[in-house]
């Protein structure tokens, strides 16, 4: 039966400020995957779908799906998903990831029994790495990629194991069994093709008046851990210039790191993202530091230079302050391009509409990159951030340009769906 269901703007922002309730203590929202925000969001999710005329089925890793429910899980239907990630980076905004979660559930209940190929919302279970440094496993259970030695491999801060905080989450009501074996992971359902709309975390579309951002590529970054060792010495009584003062080399690399990006220019962009010095006092130089570095980039060779430069000069930096340092990839992905055909199409609708709009990269990594990788055409649909501000209570977007690129993508998800496309 095709939905009678209308999306208004205020249904999208009223939906929007229903789930930014659900967050843990402090600023802005603090959703963390399987925690008591995540797990009453999760619940939240599937009583508004039932609202709307959809199912709600979550899988193994919590990842949610709304569909027809005509539809029934574990068949060989191909679907197209419209959808984005529920956990939040501690203190963050409300958008990030909420918007394009909502957003497919809202574009699922619209377009109900509207085409050929079924529209299934999705929410995947984790994407920020704010507990577990894994990358993207939401999406890549949600594929069926994630492998069963990562369930006891992966752990938090705490040492509690994905395996463990999976069971709490599946005794909560909010994750299916695991399956059996190597992949225990079993999608529920196949996706033909995959959209995501998401706040663009930059500045670019509301510096230029756009509405709009088509994403054709995702850059790719590397990550290292710097660990020096140096001498921990007694701060009045050792000269200047017989100090191994490892912060100080941390000091200097983090300008190094800053520099790789400026001088081969935009978009190339570094950060320092942590140091953690010891043994952390005032009257104590610091004897050994552990620094966390990042660089990112769309082109994959610009990428491995950006890196293999970084660790030339943080050796170099180590060498001449007298101190030890051991260089460690910590994690990386490549670049990835997203469908170009995909693109096109949304390029002429943005046309058609009279949208400003622009084709673009994305610096910062989402669920697109692993369906892309899988094979499945994959597109990613920008809106402004005000002032380009993100993972921040701060970060904002006005209602109007959220419901036009919820319009938009709408609009997109008809067009693919009505054909078939595959």
């Amino acid at each position: 039966m095709p939905s009678v269901v209308e999306v208004t703007e205020r249904t999208l922002t009223e939906t929007l400020e229903g789930l930014a309730r659900f967050t843990g203590n402090g600023p802005g929202v603090t959703r963390i995957v399987y925690d008591a925000a995540w797990r009453d969001a999760h619940r939240w999710l599937r009583e508004r779908a039932a609202t709307l005329g959809l199912a709600a089925t979550f899988d193994a890793a919590g990842n949610l799906y709304f569909h027809d429910p005509a539809l029934a899980p574990g068949g060989d239907a191909r679907t197209l998903f419209v959808g984005s990630h529920l956990d939040s980076v501690v203190h963050g905004g409300r958008y990030d990831g909420a918007y394009g979660a909502v957003s497919g559930m809202l574009i699922a209940a619209e377009l109900r029994g509207a085409g050929k190929l079924p529209v299934v919302g999705f929410v995947t279970c984790e994407e920020e790495e704010s507990r577990f440094r894994a990358h993207l496993m939401g999406a890549r259970s949600m594929l069926g990629t994630a492998k069963a030695a990562e369930l006891d491999q992966v752990v938090d801060a705490a040492g509690v194991s994905w395996r463990a905080a999976l069971a709490e989450a599946r005794a909560a009501g909010c994750a299916a069994p695991l399956g059996a074996g190597e992949q225990p992971f079993r999608p529920p359902f196949r996706p033909a093709t995959m959209l995501e709309l998401h706040i663009e975390q930059g500045p670019v579309l509301e510096r230029e008046g756009g509405a709009i951002g088509i994403v054709e590529h995702i850059a790719g970054y590397r990550r290292l851990v710097a660990r020096l060792r140096g001498e921990a010495r007694h701060s009045g009584t050792t000269p200047m210039g017989e100090r191994r003062d490892t912060l100080a080399a941390s000091a200097e690399m983090i300008l190094a790191a800053e520099a790789v990006a400026t001088e081969l220019g935009a978009p190339a962009v570094a950060t320092a993202g942590n140091v953690r010095p010891g043994p952390g006092l005032f009257n104590v130089i610091p004897g050994e530091c552990e620094l966390w570095l990042e660089v990112r980039h769309p082109g994959a060779a610009a990428l491995d230079a950006m890196a293999l430069e970084l660790g030339r000069r943080c050796r170099a930096i180590a060498a001449r302050r007298g101190v030890e340092v051991t260089l460690d990839r910590a994690s990386g992905e490549d670049p990835t391009p997203l469908s170009g055909a995909l693109a096109t199409e949304a390029t002429k609708l943005a046309a058609e509409f009279a949208i400003a709009h622009r084709r673009m990269t994305s610096g910062a990594g989402h669920d697109a990159m692993e369906f892309a990788r899988a094979g499945v055409p994959t597109l990613m649909v920008f809106v402004p951030s005000r002032g380009g501000i993100s993972h921040s209570p701060e970060e904002f977007t006005a209602a109007p340009a959220l419901y036009t690129g919820y319009r938009f993508t709408r609009e997109l998800a008809r067009r693919l769906a009505e054909r078939g496309a595959a």
